[in-house]
């Protein structure tokens, strides 16, 4: 059996879900998602060209120890005692 609680991250984010409030069929990933229960934003950097030094695009990233926040967040969940 797999874990009630699972970490989701893209587009820079990363978020802790409850497999049995996710809407399979959402593809967003923001704190208002279905089965969201753990968010953290990512931060959005400039990208700078390696040959001129000017800013080409940004890209989300994720804060430091961010993976590490949700992968504590998301065990001490699956730990919890649940109602069934």
């Amino acid at each position: 059996m797999s874990n009630r609680y699972f970490i989701d991250e893209r587009g820079g984010c990363i978020a802790v879900r409850d497999r049995e409030q996710t809407d399979p069929d959402y593809n967003g990933l923001h704190p208002d998602t279905p089965g969201v229960v753990w968010y953290e934003p990512g931060v959005h950097e400039p990208q700078k060209c390696p040959h001129c030094g000017s800013v080409t695009r940004h890209e989300w990233k994720l804060k430091p120890g961010a993976r590490e926040r949700a992968e504590i967040e998301c065990s001490r969940l699956n730990k919890e005692p649940t109602d069934e």
